[in-house]
């Protein structure tokens, strides 16, 4: 082919594969989507080969099918975090969805073979690995289940062995705050589509200094950032032609912390000095204190004498200090004044502090002395003061990049849910809302058990429409296994016959035939086939232990 061939061709492509991406585009499934790229800019990057629907995408297909139903019926996907093909198997009995947990997976399954606690400093591939793990499970459970029944030689045996079992459960996954910059964030989101995550979710922690959303000392990046970070996701999943569902989680509720004050709609919630007799930077002060010896307990005075003296408060809070505190000013004047700033200056005005300044000296024709470099901490971040309205602000920035969004919170307050629900919806009114439902809470202590009973369906009713417990498959592991364990070192076998076993069979609990359960017929198909239809060495031939089975089921 001739060079000029050659371009032709190439022209010619592209401009068919861009089109058929824009149609594609223009499908209802993208009806909320915002992207920041053009189709062409996708076609670009995916290469000769045809476009390939990858199995995940069939299941991103299915789980937005599920939760627009859900949104349209006011009803839930409630689910919790799986740790192994066992618990995914008797989950997709009841459960429309699966949730990955990088909590569990930190925990329990890291490829670095070390467990630890839930501060993303795992392997990135960890909980990629662990849906690669579980989606394969569920294929073969899928196809085994669809020999069984589609070689039932009638509809009377097809109806004696029962409902099908829909094993083919979505699967939502914890992509963390992306192990690293945005090329880590493309990387992995390419890894979950490959091993057969239909959704992701990301949070707007740092990568660097990621914590689980219920421990102190969080630190969130800035709104654009992590917008960068939404971006990243559907670009890569466009140039994988996949529908990966996305969910923006942020964990900005209880932050302390932010990395930068580079962007204007944090401004509000970073706090500043207000003393300007304090020169010093707490760095500096800790800094000599260290360089003479101080110890941890003397540090943590020095900071807590430092704080006091600096005068720590949000601009806002300086403004409203300020005026109160002028004597020349009446009662009626001073609430005007303050009145008229915070009409300006608000949680969701998204305002920079230069502007503030600015309001505030015009109103009581003085500059307010209020400093956020002295207070930063030793590691370079700034003091950041969240709560549910900074979660609101940032949860309707990531809305349109998203497709579920998600507040974390301390507890399960159902009218701080109701504030968050009703502050995204105000500007978004469709826009999906997940829910933790965490075993991090108290339960006990925050409701009554008929609290409890209709919590999911209530946060359904604001538009909560996933729902999901982290950490169940760890603890009701944890649960079944301290209690067989106890019962079995006093009662021996009996332990395990009438309370493990027994029960399996008054539960109908299939992985009680657990030869059967682990595809050992599936196989014994599969050999006889290769050898012509006879196998002198079938798994499942006669002198198998499951045929004492058989009269009990």
């Amino acid at each position: 082919m001739s060079v000029q061939a050659e371009f032709e061709a190439n022209q010619a492509k592209l401009q068919k594969d861009s089109k058929e991406i824009e149609e594609w585009w223009s499908q209802p499934r993208w009806a909320n989507t915002k992207r920041t790229y053009t189709a062409k800019d996708i076609a670009l990057r995916r290469g000769t080969l045809p476009p390939h629907e990858y199995p995940s995408t069939v299941m991103s297909k299915k789980l937005f099918n599920i939760l627009s139903k859900h949104h349209a019926n006011k009803t839930v996907s409630q689910t919790f975090g799986a740790l192994d093909p066992v618990q995914i198997t008797q989950m997709s009995k009841y459960l429309d969805t699966i949730y990955v947990s990088g909590w569990q997976c930190s925990s329990t399954a890291s490829t670095s073979n070390e467990p630890g606690p839930d501060l993303a400093d795992y392997p990135m591939d960890t909980v990629p690995n662990k849906v690669e793990h579980l989606f394969k499970a569920q294929q073969f459970h899928d196809r085994k289940q669809w020999e069984e029944r589609v070689t039932a030689n009638s509809a009377e045996n097809l109806a004696a062995k029962g409902p099908a079992i829909d094993y083919l459960t979505p699967i939502i996954a914890d992509a963390d705050a992306g192990h690293g910059g945005l090329t880590a964030v493309y990387k992995l989101t390419k890894m979950f589509i490959e091993r057969g995550a239909a959704g992701i979710h990301m949070e707007d922690q740092t990568s660097t200094n990621k914590k689980c959303g219920h421990m102190a000392g969080r630190c969130v990046i800035p709104v654009q950032e992590h917008i960068n970070r939404l971006i990243t996701i559907r670009m890569c999943a466009d140039v994988m032609n996949s529908e990966l569902i996305v969910v923006a989680r942020t964990d900005s509720e209880a932050a302390t912390l932010i990395s930068s004050t580079i962007d204007t709609r944090d401004h509000y919630f970073i706090i500043g000095a207000t003393n300007p007799k304090v020169e010093e930077s707490l760095a500096e002060t800790l800094d000599k204190a260290i360089i003479n010896g101080a110890t941890a307990e003397q540090l943590q005075f020095i900071e807590k004498k430092w704080n006091e003296k600096a005068g720590l408060k949000l601009f806002h809070e300086a403004f409203a200090d300020e005026v109160n505190s002028d004597s020349t000013l009446s009662a009626v004047e001073k609430k005007s004044l303050i009145d008229q700033f915070n009409s300006k200056v608000g949680p969701l005005s998204e305002i920079s502090h230069h502007d503030a300044s600015k309001l505030a000296q015009r109103l009581i024709g003085r500059e307010i002395y209020f400093n956020w470099d002295l207070p930063r901490v030793r590691e370079g971040l700034y003091r950041y003061r969240g709560g549910t309205q900074c979660a609101v602000m940032r949860a309707r920035a990531f809305a349109p990049y998203a497709d579920l969004v998600w507040m974390e919170s301390n507890y399960p307050d159902y009218e701080q849910a109701v504030e968050f629900a009703e502050g995204i919806k105000a500007k978004y009114p469709h826009q999906w809302l997940a829910y933790n439902l965490s075993p991090s809470f108290n339960w006990q202590a925050a409701m009554s058990p008929e609290e409890q009973y209709t919590f999911i369906d209530r946060l359904g009713r604001l538009g909560y429409i996933w729902q999901f417990i982290t950490l169940a498959g760890l603890h009701t592991t944890a649960l079944a296994i301290n209690n067989f364990a106890k019962d079995f070192a006093r009662d021996g076998m009996k332990a395990y016959a009438q309370n493990v076993q027994q029960r399996e069979m008054d539960c109908g609990v299939d992985v009680l035939k657990h030869q059967k359960w682990s595809g050992a017929e599936y196989i014994d198909g599969i050999l006889k086939l290769a050898q012509g239809g006879v196998s002198a060495t079938a798994a499942m031939g006669e002198g198998v232990t499951e045929d004492q089975f058989k009269s009990k089921l």
